[in-house]
């Protein structure tokens, strides 16, 4: 589903993000991704959402080349993609629930139909946001923010879903209540990848875990279990 080789991403000279990446993840897996601040996650999110390209490398999502695909397909490609940024971007004098259909219809929530307006009522209810649903995007929490951007990425059922540090604004109980439903998507056959720096979620629900760290991507799925 996901293919890096040899791939780079530099800014500038003195500036190379990535290093010779490789990376195949199938469908249907779920992948942590760790490392420190500034260690090139994000880059690496971008890519893979075709939202960058890459330096030097090939890169393929669904079998398309990112490099060489028209921009149709590429624009195919993302409306099949779920993406939770690490920092949310939400629109301040939209509801919750206005917030979450924008990714079902640009025509905006009044053209929904009823099945697409109970997905977001569902998903919210899961995300404890329900009682929030006529809230203006600018009177939430950070942590309330980022649970909408959740239930945004999924109302959409996409093929992949990329979460760049889903439950860094959560404290304890609404960290796993994020995790439970992106662990219930993978289970129903979604891809999933999960930027995060809290290993107790790692260690609690054993999966798939790479390192980035200066630029170079590894397995540490040994190293941490033995921690």
């Amino acid at each position: 589903m996901i293919q890096l080789k040899a791939v780079s991403k530099s800014y500038s000279q003195k500036n190379r993000v990535l290093d010779q990446v490789n990376l195949d993840i199938k469908k249907g897996e779920f992948v942590y991704l760790l490392g420190g601040t500034g260690a090139g996650k994000t880059t690496l999110f971008k890519l893979i959402a075709t939202e960058e390209l890459p330096s030097t490398g090939e890169l393929s999502v669904f079998g398309y080349s990112a490099r060489n695909s028209s921009e149709a397909t590429l624009q195919a490609i993302r409306r099949s993609i779920g993406y939770i940024p690490q920092k949310v971007s939400l629109i301040s004098d939209f509801t919750v629930f206005e917030n979450v259909a924008l990714s079902l219809s640009y025509g905006g929530s009044r053209l929904l139909k009823q099945e697409a307006r109970q997905k977001i009522y569902e998903l919210l209810d899961r995300l404890q946001l329900l009682h929030r649903k006529d809230a203006l995007a600018r009177e939430l929490s950070g942590g309330e923010t980022q649970r909408v951007a959740v239930a945004r990425a999924l109302a959409r059922q996409p093929e992949l879903l990329i979460a760049d540090e889903p439950t860094g604004a959560q404290d304890f109980q609404h960290t796993w209540t994020v995790m439970d439903l992106l662990l219930r998507a993978n289970v129903h056959g979604m891809t999933v990848i999960v930027a995060t720096h809290d290993r107790d979620i790692v260690r609690r629900v054993r999966k798939r875990c790479l390192l980035l760290q200066n630029g170079k991507l590894t397995s540490e799925e040994s190293a941490l279990w033995s921690r």
